[in-house]
């Protein structure tokens, strides 16, 4: 009788409920770490989240309950972030750009978009950099310097000492963790964010703010890549999305004044409309 009801629900069931199932899968990369992505929804184009500095998946969470109606919805956990496998052995920017693209050949996408924030904005620019990406129908590249115009301020965060002890990196973490948001987020969502940013050592979660190119390589990247582009932005980055207008053919640039450095979380209505409307506009 059991079995019966669920046929029923799954046969039954609305369009819509099918296709915002969430899934959770994992794979191998090229040296055999285990990545852990989440996959939610069904459509003819992917949208493929890279979350920032220590972020899991979950940071994407409201993206994920709306945009998954009519797109696929991938978001990885980058490695040691997350449910993928906490290890040190590489954690190199050239690595984590190469797990981008074995992400997207493991998945044999053909029609697809990257979206990063933060930190994952430098590492999609990587991996656009150093690998062929066939298939790449757009970029959104979330609240993160690429390089333009002079170079934004650091925040009060960034400008002091890194913490190296466990008990100091924790209790910087769970400041960092709510200075990200404007606004408290769910209880879940921040529980999830904090969960993730202590799983690294402190030493090697600091090692993957050390940029290993000039400004100037991020900057080429963007322009010399040809898909359309929407760089989503709170204030601080304004100076670079003007020069961004001026320099790159098929850019667009929306400033978010009333959020925080995930702005995504704090502005999500706003900034899923700003995204429908970017993905509206590709071929």
């Amino acid at each position: 009788m059991i079995a019966i009801l669920v046929f029923l629900v799954m046969t039954l069931a609305p369009p819509c409920l099918a296709s915002t199932l969430e899934t959770e899968h994992s794979f191998k990369t090229s040296d055999r770490a285990t990545l852990h992505y989440k996959n939610v929804g069904q459509g003819e184009r992917t949208l493929v989240f890279i979350p920032g500095w220590l972020m899991p998946a979950e940071v994407f969470k409201y993206q994920w309950h709306d945009l998954a109606e009519d797109h696929r919805v991938v978001v990885l956990d980058p490695r040691g972030q997350g449910r993928s496998q906490v290890q040190v052995k590489d954690l190199s920017a050239a690595r984590r750009a190469r797990d981008i693209h074995e992400l997207v050949q493991h998945l044999k996408l053909s029609n697809y978009v990257l979206i990063g924030w933060s930190l994952g904005v430098m590492e999609m620019l990587e991996t656009l950099t150093r690998h062929p990406m066939p298939g790449l129908q757009g970029l959104v590249l979330i609240d993160n310097s690429i390089g333009m115009g002079p170079a934004p301020v650091a925040s009060g965060a960034a400008r002091r000492q890194r913490p190296m002890g466990r008990e100091p990196f924790d209790r910087y973490v769970k400041e960092f963790s709510r200075a990200i948001f404007k606004r408290p987020p769910e209880d879940d969502l921040l529980q999830a964010v904090e969960r993730s940013a202590r799983q690294l050592p402190p030493a090697v979660a600091w090692r993957l703010l050390d940029k290993p190119h000039a400004r100037d390589y991020y900057r080429q990247a963007v322009l010399a890549s040809t898909v359309p582009l929407w760089y989503a932005i709170t204030p601080r980055y304004s100076a670079q999305a003007e020069e961004l207008l001026q320099m790159r053919v098929g850019a667009s640039v929306t400033v978010f004044d009333d959020a925080g450095h995930a702005l995504f979380v704090d502005s999500a209505p706003a900034f899923n409309a700003g995204l429908r409307q970017f993905l509206s506009r590709l071929p």
